[in-house]
Parts: C-alpha cells; structure tokens; sequence
C-alpha cells in the first residue's frame, strides 16, 4: 500500500459523503478566502495581529496550531497560517453559527482531554 502524507489523507478526506454536510458553497468559500486575504494584508499593513471575531484568543491559537498540524510549511509551500486558514475558519464559524456550537465544543474538548 502506498505510504499516505497528510495532504495526500486531506484530499482523500474531502471527498467523503460525510463532509458533504460540513462543505461551503463556492460562494461561501469565496467570501471567506476573500475576508482571510483582507485581514492578512490589514494585519501587515499595520503590523497588528489579526483579532478573531469568533473565537476567544485561546481558542484562536490551538486553531492555528490544528491548522498548522494538517498542512504544514514544506519545501513547495507555506503553512495553513501562512495562507490565512484561521482567519477563513473564524470567518465561516462567525457568519454560520450552525457551527460555533460544534466548533467551540470540539476546541472545549480538545483542552480538556488534553489535560
């Protein structure tokens, strides 16, 4: 059997009946991109760092190390943080808040079981 990366996994992952329920639309996901790649470039531009809408800054942090984990920087790319990936999770869990109940909870868990 071929030996699995992370991205390889992720894209495998993706296409799964199971994240059909959690996917974006193509709307969605342009929206989001859009919104990530403005904060990015406000947060450079100023020299702040990005200040979540959704997530508290505990929450915010163990995101971008999550994010980091599954797509990390390579010798081809940068990492999850480099392309704005917290900034796009914390815009789709702001605007959708079908998902902040999940999503706090997951992260809620994570601390605790990692106690």
């Amino acid at each position: 059997m071929e030996d699995l990366n992370r991205r390889t996994l992720l894209k495998i992952l993706g296409t799964a009946p199971v994240v059909a329920g959690v996917a974006l639309t193509e709307a969605e996901a342009q929206q989001a991109h859009a919104h990530a790649q403005a904060a990015q470039s406000a947060a450079r531009r100023t020299g702040t760092a990005y200040k979540p809408k959704f997530f508290t800054q505990h929450e915010y942090a163990t995101v971008r190390v999550l994010a980091d984990m599954i797509i990390p920087k390579d010798e081809r790319s940068g990492s999850a943080t480099d392309a704005g990936v917290p900034e796009f999770i914390d815009f789709i869990v702001d605007e959708q808040t079908q998902r902040q109940v999940p999503m706090r909870g997951g992260l809620a868990w994570l601390d605790q079981d990692s106690l």
